[in-house]
Order: structure tokens, then C-alpha cells, then sequence
């Protein structure tokens, strides 16, 4: 994830590559895809936990490089 969203407070997670993105109605309901793989969004409790720590990782990492 070259280019990490901005920290919020919900999340959705493609299911075939792990990226992650902030949570929209779109992306939950299937209407919007991922921008990588072209798979499905899941925007359920635990998906949003588990992208949103993967957003946080890859703050730090960006941080730390720069």
C-alpha cells in the first residue's frame, strides 16, 4: 500500500488482496471495488479492525522511512 488512507474510523478490506480503504457505502454494499485486484469490499466489524491496524502499520512504516 504505497499511498495509505487517511486515518477514520471505518474500514473496508478487499477480500482476494488484503488492501484496505476508508469505509463507504459503496465499497461495503459491493458497488464500488477494489482499485487493485478488482475484488469485493468487506466492511464488517472485525474486516474494519484488522484494515484498520493494517493502515496504522503502514503509517509508522511511512513515517519511519521518511
Amino acid at each position: 500500500m504505497a499511498n495509505a488512507p487517511e486515518p477514520t474510523d471505518a474500514y473496508v478490506l478487499c477480500q482476494d488482496c488484503g488492501h484496505a480503504e476508508p469505509f463507504t457505502d459503496a465499497r461495503h454494499q459491493g458497488d464500488e471495488h477494489c482499485p487493485n485486484c478488482g475484488g469485493d469490499f468487506c466492511g464488517c466489524n472485525a474486516c474494519s479492525g484488522i484494515a484498520k491496524l493494517s493502515i496504522q502499520f503502514q503509517v509508522l512504516a511511512d513515517a519511519e522511512n521518511t
